[in-house]
């Protein structure tokens, strides 16, 4: 991990460098790609994620999202990272709503392009995240929830030491449905 002059000032200028892997803050001139993977990966993601606005792919969108990020980022409730691969946007991972106080948690959220699946990329990007998150934001647990049928995503968590520890009824609106989850869950303690 290094930092490198700052591209957008809204966001910090943190690279998390992996093997395969590189995640780091998105920057407004990320649009044009980060627009281009979104949309060709749209039917792909739909059943997984929160409906789509009409306009989620324009560069208005696009910039109301990195002032939310920032927003998020600056008031410690949320880092988002873009995950790439040798310069190409290939996906994204979310540490949302960070607890403070005495829970010290976030929830992981992350999507990878179609073409990318089944290459050890999004592992390699969580280890990143999850490792940035226990190390540097001192959390104690993350937890993750996915669809039931969503077996990848099952595999993915359990790879990185995840526990399933719930089931949640009509848990997350995703594809406009209030939608069951199956719930995950690591602290730290079983990372190291």
């Amino acid at each position: 991990m290094f930092l490198k002059p700052r591209i957008n000032p809204e966001l910090p200028a943190l690279i998390l460098q992996g093997e395969r892997v590189m995640l780091r803050p998105p920057v407004p001139a990320d649009w044009p790609q980060w627009a281009e993977v979104r949309g060709r990966n749209r039917a792909y993601l739909k059943p997984y994620e929160p409906s789509w606005p009409d306009d989620c792919l324009t560069r208005a969108f696009f910039e109301r999202r990195l002032q939310k990020q920032a927003r998020d980022w600056r008031a410690g409730l949320g880092h988002s990272f873009l995950v790439l691969k040798d310069g190409e946007l290939i996906g994204g991972v979310n540490l949302n709503n960070v607890c403070r106080g005495a829970a010290q948690y976030a929830a992981l959220g992350y999507w990878l392009a179609e073409d990318a699946q089944g290459h050890g990329y999004m592992t390699g990007a969580l280890r990143l995240a999850i490792d940035y998150g226990f190390t540097h934001l001192t959390l104690h647990r993350f937890n993750a929830g996915c669809l039931p049928g969503n077996e990848r995503s099952v595999k993915l968590l359990s790879r990185l030491g995840f526990t399933e520890e719930g089931f949640a009824r009509n848990y997350v609106q995703i594809d406009g449905r209030w939608q069951d989850h199956r719930l995950f869950g690591l602290n730290v303690e079983d990372w190291k």
